[in-house]
């Protein structure tokens, strides 16, 4: 596994994180909330390889996928916008597996749509507060070492002055990042929703004869 290239690495991790949230899923549904299962981010949920000592499948959690594993050993902060839990503030589930040749304009795509999303970041111009996803405020120190190179500023913290870089980058309305510069806002967080985000049921429908 460590010869392989670094993109085939983050992208079957990626896809055993997201795997291992739709199983364990599926096996306590129905459930208002990722949450609801017992022990979710310590227990096993998926295999990986199998262990060199034992020769048997080595199992894995959630929490060291996500902060052991690719946080801490690859550094890329997109992963985290290509993770799901299937919560409704959570990144979506994406329509198809990350693959290695094309994982990182998977992770471009995914982190751009993210960013863009009102309805989990308010940035509008003229306001005296920007509202952003829990997800910078819990991560926020994953955007220092790609977007960290700026002045000090007395306003915010590094961390928040890195993620306020990463939105200046990423947003696609020239007046909000001109807005972002200016400075002349707080930085609120939203709160976090953790309602499973699955699909709404669907009135039965009779059958009936022509």
């Amino acid at each position: 596994f460590e010869e392989w290239p670094r993109e085939e690495r983050v992208a079957i991790l990626v896809n055993a994180f997201n795997a291992g949230v739709v199983k364990l899923i599926l096996k306590h549904y129905p459930l208002q909330s990722f949450l609801d299962i017992p022990g979710v981010w310590d227990q096993p949920a998926v295999s990986i390889g199998t262990s060199e000592r034992t020769q048997k499948p080595q199992t894995c959690s959630l929490s060291r996928l996500q902060n052991g594993i690719l946080r801490r050993g690859f550094r890329d902060e997109k992963t985290l916008f290509a993770l799901s839990t299937a919560a409704k503030g959570s990144p979506r589930l994406a329509r198809e597996a990350y693959v290695g040749p094309r994982l990182e304009g998977q992770l471009y795509l995914v982190t751009h749509t993210f960013a863009n999303d009102e309805t989990r970041n308010q940035i509008r111009p003229g306001k005296k507060k920007i509202v952003l996803s829990r997800l910078f405020q819990w991560y926020g120190g994953d955007f220092l070492l790609n977007w960290g190179n700026f002045p000090e500023d007395e306003r915010w913290n590094p961390e928040e002055m890195a993620v306020l870089s990463f939105f200046a980058h990423y947003l696609e309305d020239p007046k909000k990042v001109e807005f972002l510069k200016e400075g002349k806002y707080k930085v609120k967080y939203e709160v976090f929703n953790w309602r499973l985000n699955d699909w709404e049921r669907s009135p039965r429908i009779p059958l009936t004869k022509d």
